[in-house]
């Protein structure tokens, strides 16, 4: 493919956020125990000992100090009524130390108490694509978790769940910012898994849900393209989906420059398929309207084509066996390069149609007469046999034939090939009247008499007589 359809879907999603401060690690731990009045600190001095031990995360000043610092926290008071705060520090440390696996599943295990809590979130979408590489497991995570955020953007973006380090400014910026890393971090998982069959099924439950998502129809057209050795029938639906993504201007749309090679991709491949560009454009009008094609959907390609055409002409050839000899064994073999030798080794002397022509079941050609010369008592004929009104048999007689006949008359021979041309194509036959068979139907006119004249002279002899 020039296009490779699974970089269309992997977008980083790591910088979510950086550039407006969506930091989490900044945001103290000890900032939050206002918020929580009926947690207490627990050991000795009155839960000094707990206390110190949190402070020690805010006066690191690394993320690897800080994580040591929570370390020693958690194996001296394992059950803490700050545990979600230490979970919290543990996720920003974990993210500014660049440790993606340690943040990742920690924030899978805050979403388990917490489903709308936007840091870990924003991890899920910002490093599954980091992972080295994610599991299967670490697929259907963040496949879960981006589908959550676009299914619920509304309650997992609501004010109520603005972190403190985000202003309410900045807020409104999340949701958006969120749904496209979700819609991005969708399509990886699905194209990562490497399983065509799966990746078409969800991708087409995915576009049914939003049709808009033109990156979705191009990774579902390759995911049907890759199935192409076990279901080549599914051909044209993937055509439709690169269409789709190729011919999509909404919301939703690739970038104009990724819109242009799948134009060119689906130009190129159709015509691979198809034999021609004849019903793109139609294509393409139906796909910019529609997610998905109509019922019954289908492309026609060479192959289809091909048996279609070799049918019609059997059948052609069945109804005309005279047209499918000429074509054949005359025609076709005498415009070719080396047709003169054919002519002189296989034509010349024989006579045609002969017994090829009794097994094809006829024993005499037909064709319409065009001229005579002369025109009257001929010595030759110009016949249509191809065409009504293309001349390409020239019929030569030693004897002429009597009277003449109107052009256009059905003129049925046989004869022996004496020559050809390529430019006009004519073919001549030498030919005798009974080759004709009854076909020539002209007689000779009777002499004209004199006006006024008396009776034949044999007659007037034989009276003197």
């Amino acid at each position: 493919m020039t296009l490779n359809y699974r970089m269309l879907t992997t977008i980083a999603a790591v910088g979510i956020g950086l550039a407006l401060g969506w930091g989490l690690a900044s945001q103290p731990v000890m900032a939050q125990d206002a918020k929580a009045p009926k947690k207490a600190w627990k050991g000795a001095n009155g839960g000094q000992e707990e206390y110190g031990l949190a402070q020690a995360i805010d006066k690191a000043t690394d993320a690897k100090g800080k994580i040591a610092a929570l370390d020693k926290w958690t194996a001296a008071f394992p059950q803490s009524d700050f545990d979600d705060l230490r979970q919290d520090a543990y996720l920003g440390a974990y993210q500014a130390a660049n440790m993606n696996r340690q943040a990742f599943d920690k924030a899978l295990e805050i979403l388990k108490t917490n489903p709308n809590h936007f840091f870990a979130l924003r991890t899920i979408v910002s490093v599954v694509q980091a992972l080295m590489p994610p599991t299967p497991a670490d697929l259907d995570n963040a496949s879960r978790i981006a589908m959550y955020i676009l299914d619920n953007a509304d309650t997992a973006f609501a004010a109520a769940n603005r972190p403190q380090t985000i202003t309410e400014a900045q807020w409104p910026a999340v949701k958006p910012a969120m749904k496209a890393a979700a819609q991005n971090v969708y399509l990886y998982t699905v194209t990562a898994r490497k399983d065509p069959t799966r990746e078409e099924t969800d991708l087409t439950a995915y576009l049914k849900k939003d049709p808009t998502q033109a990156a979705a129809s191009y990774s579902l057209a390759g995911a049907i393209l890759a199935q192409n050795q076990q279901h080549p029938e599914k051909q044209p639906l993937a055509l439709y989906h690169f269409a789709r993504a190729a011919s999509y201007t909404g919301p939703g749309a690739l970038p104009v420059a990724a819109q242009k090679q799948a134009l060119d991709y689906i130009t190129k491949t159709y015509v691979a398929y198809h034999g021609s560009n004849q019903g793109l454009q139609e294509l393409l009008t139906m796909a910019k309207a529609n997610a998905f094609p109509p019922e019954g959907f289908t492309i026609k390609s060479k192959n289809d084509l091909a048996v279609e055409a070799a049918t019609k002409q059997a059948a052609a050839d069945a109804a005309n066996p005279i047209f499918a000899f000429w074509r054949d064994l005359v025609k076709v073999p005498l415009l070719k390069d080396d047709g003169q030798m054919y002519f002189d080794t296989v034509m010349k002397g024989a006579i045609l149609p002969g017994e090829p022509g009794k097994a094809k079941g006829f024993e005499k050609f037909k064709a319409k007469l065009i001229s005579m010369t002369p025109e009257n008592k001929p010595k030759e004929l110009v016949l249509a046999l191809e065409k009504p009104d293309v001349p390409d048999v020239t019929l030569k007689f030693e004897e002429a034939l009597p009277g003449n006949m109107e052009p256009g008359s059905v003129i049925e021979f046989e004869g022996v090939p004496d020559s050809y041309t390529k430019d006009p194509f004519m073919v001549t036959f030498l030919v005798t009247k009974e080759q004709l068979g009854d076909s020539w139907t002209g007689k000779n006119a009777a002499p004209a008499r004199g006006k006024g004249k008396g009776p034949a002279r044999g007659g007037a002899k034989g009276k003197a007589k």
